[in-house]
């Protein structure tokens, strides 16, 4: 009898908990349109991770803004954009769904990488002198020619006076003198002199008592880009010139040498950002403008050559911005206000691919209403989201709203954060960052991984942003 008891109880107390669940979900369902549910239910977990799966595949190399292989993943946006029915942004400086821009791409994965090389023919035979070049301040990929003008001690007080230097006839050449491998008074100052006078590099000679300058350059800075600054030691400055430097007086002037520098950086990589529209159907307000956007770069590989996936950071952003305009697009409704989705290049490198956006904007930036930037949406606690942006009360309500009606805890961070809506928010956009709240434990390690990720995070992200982007489109 009491067992009998205990299963009627338990019998009781699952019903009273299926019973709270469909009243829960028929609150959360009442508070929705009938638009706003056909939208919310048509979302794929599934997609989205088939997506996040794609983008972290290895032939991608971690997704490195300007990396050869990053242009991969800017075909696979543009197919996926067209594959959605997104219409292209019809304006100058658009390539189809491509926003091609310009940035500074580092081609070493080290410091320890950058070599400067000196080459000169020696009493018996040619000689190679590698020095380390650490601090080397430039794009490099240099490779003169020239010969080394000795000017001893003979020098300037004052970089102001450097038209002294036209009697050693410097311009083009490259200068060696004796000095401080300290650089500093008078060495710095003969340095800028011998830049003013026309010289492209130049060759300390220096023997310290410690020996660590012994035929090593411990990596001076020049104040000048692309203006190598080596020491060297007697030893490679005798074979250089002929004779001891230290038995020279005046000018003398050495053979041809060539001196080479480690090509550090491309100036001017291509990258792109990937940008789709849905049209806005309301002649009123069709001229203005809702975006959701994200990140689809990552940090690339490191020394060892491992991949960096990048699976939260951010193709979780990208595949749940890709799943919005999937629902959008295939469904039978049309927005009032234009919705544009968008996948940045160059956020690990600095907000580049935003911040090109808002100042090469294809629209005028007040038509823009509301922004939704997403970044790590895919690891740390379902159901409860941390979003910017509540200093813009119109904005701030359709994404609080539609948190509220879809049941998502939304915490309001007065911490700006270091993502794309910053671009926006510098140029007065009303714009939020959303990210999932929790641990995100695997941020830029090779770890964060597809199967790190929680499909429950990604529905909670995916339900918020598709709600507030429509109820922007069309409130």
């Amino acid at each position: 009898m009491r067992k009998l008891c205990s299963i009627t109880r338990l019998c009781v107390l699952l019903l009273l908990l299926i019973l709270l669940f469909c009243v829960s979900t028929n609150l959360l369902e009442a508070a929705l349109s009938v638009d706003e549910r056909q939208l919310v239910n048509s979302l794929s977990t599934d997609r989205i991770m088939s997506r996040i799966e794609y983008l972290c595949r290895d032939e991608f190399s971690g997704r490195r803004a300007g990396s050869p292989e990053h242009y991969s993943v800017v075909d696979y946006l543009s197919s996926e954009f067209q594959s959605i029915g997104l219409s292209e942004i019809k304006a100058s400086g658009f390539q189809g769904y491509k926003q091609p821009f310009t940035m500074r791409y580092s081609l070493i994965q080290s410091r320890n990488e950058i070599k400067a090389v000196l080459s000169y023919d020696g009493k018996n035979a040619a000689r190679v002198v590698p020095f380390p070049y650490k601090r080397y301040n430039g794009n490099g990929g240099i490779d003169l020619r020239s010969e080394v003008v000795f000017v001893g001690n003979d020098g300037i007080a004052s970089p102001t006076n450097h038209s002294d230097f036209g009697r050693f006839d410097v311009s083009g050449k490259i200068v060696m003198f004796s000095g401080d491998s300290r650089v500093g008074g008078a060495t710095f100052r003969k340095i800028l002199a011998a830049y003013h006078a026309g010289a492209v590099a130049c060759l300390i000679c220096s023997d310290d008592s410690s020996g660590r300058n012994s035929m090593v350059n411990i990596g001076i800075p020049s104040p000048i880009p692309d203006f190598p600054v080596i020491v060297t030691d007697t030893k490679v400055a005798s074979g250089v010139l002929g004779h001891d430097p230290k038995q020279v007086a005046g000018v003398t002037h050495s053979p041809t040498v060539r001196l080479q520098v480690t090509r550090v950086c491309d100036p001017n990589r291509i990258t792109y950002n990937v940008v789709g529209v849905i049209p806005g159907a309301d002649p009123t307000v069709s001229d203005q403008v809702v975006i959701l956007g994200a990140h689809y770069d990552h940090i690339g590989t490191d020394e060892k050559g491992r991949v960096f996936p990048g699976a939260d950071d951010n193709a979780s952003g990208v595949g749940v911005m890709l799943e919005v305009a999937h629902v959008i697009s295939r469904s039978n409704l049309t927005p009032r206000r234009t919705i544009v989705f968008a996948a940045w290049s160059g956020e690990e490198g600095g907000l580049l691919g935003s911040n090109f956006f808002v100042s090469n904007c294809p629209f005028p930036l007040e038509s823009i209403v509301s922004s939704i930037q997403m970044d790590m949406v895919g690891t740390g606690t379902p159901g409860r989201i941390i979003a910017t942006g509540a200093t813009y009360p119109n904005h701030w309500n359709f994404l609080s709203s539609s948190a509220k009606d879809l049941g998502i805890h939304l915490e309001s961070s007065t911490s700006p954060g270091v993502s794309d809506h910053l671009a926006f928010n510098r140029k007065k956009i009303p714009c939020s960052l959303i990210y999932v709240a929790g641990d995100h434990p695997f941020h830029h390690t090779v770890y964060d991984v597809p199967s790190a990720i929680n499909p429950k995070a990604l529905e909670s992200a995916a339900s918020l942003a598709l709600l507030s982007v429509w109820r922007a489109a069309n409130l």
